[in-house]
């Protein structure tokens, strides 16, 4: 990984030494274990792995971006090389908490970086592009994996500089892309006037928080984020993101030209009842706490949209109002943006809640290291998603491999309301679930 100028600042390329040959075989202790890129911005490791014998091969690669709640790139790829070895595996880290998304124009006016965990994957994705080649790869089958937040932020190097940043791979396979579309700058001012004054930094200044110790500051940023229950995610910054990646598909602001994965889950958020939403007033406190600058003229349009007879509670119908503009209205703007001409899925595995398809991608009877999953899935069902995705990553097309063992799965414009497979154990064929209302409207970001 390129060398790290710390302190809120973009990643750098080492300046030396880059054409050195690393002799000395890792066998796990070169690097501590327990480092977290939200305890430290020293956290930039990437984890390889090659098939034997894989040198001039020129095989495609398949490249993990994890969701934020993860906090590490733990994921191994077991499973999927029991199917098949003609890949490369390739995890990257990135900075999370303050270091990873501090934001604003305080900020940026002091200098600071914006959404440096976004340029943190952009600089690992050309570090795979640039050297990958040397362990057997093809830099120009570089295949996006991704998953929660890991997915927003592919979505965001899909949009990178409004479209006119250099495509970094591809092809992308992408799961429950989640972030909460952030209220402007406002937000993010807030947010970090609020924890500089905490750590004695009045006024935000850049060089005061630089001089702060990180418990410190991870103290603050934790007491923050639980009063005014702020989102630590990657924001509108007007640069590398320059706005919503909704805004940049319908606009036509984006790079691609690769084949695309889009998938959810059936119940993402909306089986848990969100707790203290007791009434219509309560759903429209919480709207207003996401959303501080959003007009009662929205408020009132959100509420008909997600009516009050549809929900056996205000706290279920208040959850149904977050899946959506956290993570399933994203995929339909994805697909439109890009002419429709996506492979889209609704998980409906068990309860399907954020996370469930996650467990069978990742199957698998053994580990290389640490503990096997514990969560009990079909190993049946997870053998045929690893095959779909396997499929999608060595052809480009998820029905290529294996095709007696699973259904085919059509691309979404097949159908003209749009269509998507339906994982479960008994894999069929839907109109597209998120095609409604309620995605077109948080896609239009009228909370602004």
């Amino acid at each position: 990984m390129p060398q790290v100028t710390l302190d809120y600042c973009t990643v750098q390329a080492a300046a030396a030494n880059l054409s050195a040959v690393e002799t000395e075989v890792n066998d796990g202790t070169l690097a501590a274990s327990n480092v977290a890129c939200t305890t430290t911005e020293d956290c930039l490791f990437m984890n390889i792995y090659v098939p034997a014998n894989a040198t001039g091969k020129n095989l495609p690669i398949l490249q993990w971006t994890y969701g934020a709640g993860a906090n590490k790139s733990h994921t191994t790829p077991e499973g999927l090389y029991d199917l098949s070895k003609d890949f490369i595996f390739v995890t990257h880290n990135y900075r999370d908490g303050i270091a990873g998304v501090a934001n604003g124009p305080t900020f940026t006016h002091e200098g600071g970086a914006t959404n440096a965990a976004v340029r943190d994957t952009e600089q690992a994705y050309k570090w795979t592009r640039k050297y990958i080649s040397a362990f057997g790869g093809d830099p120009d089958n570089v295949v996006a994996l991704a998953f929660s937040a890991g997915s927003s932020q592919t979505l965001d190097q899909i949009t990178l500089y409004g479209g006119n940043a250099e495509q970094l791979f591809a092809r992308a396979y992408l799961t429950s892309p989640g972030t909460v579309p952030g209220a402007g700058h406002r937000q993010a001012e807030a947010f970090w006037q609020n924890v500089s004054t905490t750590v004695g930094c009045s006024g935000g200044s850049l060089n005061c928080m630089r001089a702060v110790n990180y418990t410190t500051l991870n103290t603050a940023v934790n007491d923050v984020v639980s009063l005014y229950s702020y989102t630590l995610q990657p924001r509108v910054d007007g640069d590398i993101i320059s706005d919503t990646y909704e805004a940049e598909f319908y606009a036509g602001h984006y790079n691609w030209t690769g084949s695309l994965v889009i998938t959810h889950e059936l119940h993402e958020k909306n089986s848990d009842v969100t707790s203290g939403i007791n009434s219509t007033a309560d759903v429209a406190d919480k709207i207003l706490m996401y959303f501080p600058v959003i007009t009662d003229t929205i408020v009132n349009e959100i509420l008909a949209l997600y009516p009050e007879s549809d929900y056996t509670s205000p706290g279920l119908r208040f959850s149904d109002i977050e899946q959506s503009f956290e993570l399933t209205s994203h995929n339909l703007a994805l697909t439109n943006g890009l002419h429709n001409q996506t492979w889209n899925a609704m998980v409906a595995l068990g309860e399907a809640p954020h996370g469930t398809d996650q467990d069978y991608y990742w199957y698998s009877t053994y580990a290389l290291s640490g503990d096997i999953q514990t969560n009990p899935v079909n190993a049946t069902t997870a053998r045929i998603m690893q095959k779909y995705l396997l499929s999608f990553a060595l052809t480009g097309n998820p029905n290529t491999l294996w095709p007696n063992d699973k259904i085919e799965w059509p691309l979404y414009n097949t159908s003209t309301n749009g269509v998507e497979i339906v994982f479960n154990t008994t894999m069929y064929l839907q109109a597209d679930s998120l095609a409604n209302a309620k995605s077109r409207f948080w896609n239009k970001a009228l909370w602004y």
